[in-house]
């Protein structure tokens, strides 16, 4: 784990003992902390079991109004079609976010999962306006449980109602959508590209999984993939989870992220994250980088995120494993990887933490950002089944980036405050909703319940200036004088 950085100066006293002299040092830590952040928006779902709040995510500007927008998916949402599925966009302003949806889309289809992941796809068709990408993992339509991914654009005033593009996997039980992402400018083209998810895809071998990478372009995505992985190991799940990594060796151009948290070493289900590097023609054939899990279990790679916590241009890796054990059964944890300009990335982690209680599952969501406006990459951390005063309550963990490093106690912490909420099943740092050059932090809570009823909410609290704690640390030195 990764040492805290902090500021220190001296001060002195002196003492006197039998024939020796003392002399006591006093030492001032000034360590950065963060101010209270506030909850600034929450939404409760409308109807029962919905699941309101599973997905949440940074939607970009999809207004082209200067403030970040918020995604938050509903995949058992019912109106017209049994739990079809929905996903909710809210706009920000200079007063925070709206309270009610300003765009809301759905499946039709029965079952479909609508709203199970949900994405900024950055800017695919240059226009200025950012768009969002939306799964369905179990939608039919030919093969049952293909999966489906939709596309919209945003404009001036705000994504259109219909989508500018769908993909299906044709292929049963593929689950595609699963997971979606965007890539970032894989290929530096100026148009950002999206990454989908299907993680029980079959090439060759049964359920090993797939990603897909679609250009974005000035007629936005094509029909087929422009390149496709796959996990290479049968029921490995590659592509469950699928992040873009930013430019992990500064090249130019943008890397993406793929985990398989069913891949095997030679330890059953330990899992794995696999980086894939950016060219002019798109990724290469074969992963540039991997690391896998380290105990049988871990589920490695279930969660992913990048940026660059040292400050060397080159973006860092951070992989979630949230059945990791440290000290106690599937606490979960998280591991940092550097990147580097010379493309050599180390399989070690350079920081980690772990939940510290047994089932929390700390890890199931991870995000970064920049809450406290210091230009340093922060770390968020979910953990669905963390018990503080309510059992299973749920709990989100802010660790600060700090100069070359990542704060190795949290600095901002919040929970569920009721039982079994699944708070923190998603996180997100999502920019600034009201301008104030914080990024906010969104959080999840699925199982949230209203009046008894299941109808999940969704939080959003304000970024927040940090501030300096001062912590006087006494350490006696003795001195023979005689």
């Amino acid at each position: 784990m990764a040492k805290k950085r902090s500021l220190w100066r001296l001060r002195f006293w002196r003492g006197v003992g039998v024939g020796t002299a003392v002399f006591l040092f006093a030492a001032l830590l000034i360590s950065p902390t963060l101010q209270a952040l506030i909850l600034a928006w929450s939404v409760t779902g409308n109807l029962p079991s919905a699941e309101y709040g599973y997905a949440i995510a940074a939607a970009g500007d999809v207004n082209g109004d200067g403030r970040a927008d918020l995604i938050v998916g509903s995949p058992k949402y019912e109106s017209d079609i049994y739990t079809g599925g929905a996903a909710f966009v809210y706009h920000g302003y200079n007063g925070g976010l709206s309270d009610q949806p300003n765009w809301t889309g759905g499946s039709d289809l029965k079952g479909a999962r609508y709203g199970f992941a949900a994405a900024s796809a950055g800017d695919i068709n240059h226009d200025g306006y950012d768009d969002i990408i939306i799964g369905a993992y179990r939608y039919n339509n030919g093969q049952s449980e293909e999966g489906r991914v939709y596309l919209y654009l945003g404009s001036a005033d705000g994504l259109h109602p219909e989508p500018a593009w769908q993909f299906e996997s044709d292929q049963k039980e593929a689950h595609l959508g699963y997971a979606v992402a965007s890539a970032g400018d894989v290929n530096n083209d100026g148009f950002d590209d999206v990454l989908i998810g299907a993680r029980w895809y079959q090439e060759t071998l049964i359920s090993e999984g797939a990603a897909f990478l679609f250009f974005g372009s000035a007629d936005g995505l094509s029909d087929t993939p422009d390149w496709t992985a796959v996990g290479g190991q049968a029921g490995a799940a590659f592509g469950t989870a699928v992040a873009a990594a930013g430019d992990t060796n500064h090249d130019g151009y943008d890397d993406i992220l793929i985990g398989a948290p069913f891949f095997d070493n030679t330890l059953e289900n330990a899992g794995a994250a696999y980086l894939f590097l950016g060219s002019e023609t798109g990724p290469g054939n074969g992963a540039a980088w991997q690391a896998t899990g380290s105990q049988a279990g871990d589920l490695f790679g279930s969660a992913l995120a990048a940026g660059d916590f040292n400050d060397d241009n080159a973006s860092d890796l951070l992989v979630g494993g949230p059945h990791s054990s440290d000290d106690v059964d599937d606490e979960g944890g998280v591991f940092l990887y550097l990147g580097s300009s010379s493309g050599l990335m180390s399989s070690t982690a350079v920081w980690s933490t772990f939940g510290g209680q047994a089932g929390a599952l700390f890890g199931t969501a991870v995000a970064v950002g920049d809450v406290n406006g210091d230009a340093l990459a922060d770390i968020l951390v979910g953990a669905p089944n963390c018990t503080q005063d309510q059992s299973n309550e749920g709990c989100v963990f802010l660790y600060l980036g700090m100069p070359g490093s990542v704060s190795a106690t949290t600095s901002w912490t919040s929970q569920g405050n009721k039982a079994d909420t699944a708070y923190g099943i998603s996180t997100a740092v999502i920019g600034s909703v009201n301008g104030d050059g914080y990024d906010e932090i969104a959080v999840g809570a699925p199982q949230y319940r209203f009046d008894r009823d299941l109808v999940g909410r969704a939080f959003v609290y304000y970024g927040a200036e940090q501030l300096i704690e001062q912590v006087y640390v006494y350490l006696p030195v003795a001195v023979q004088t005689d």
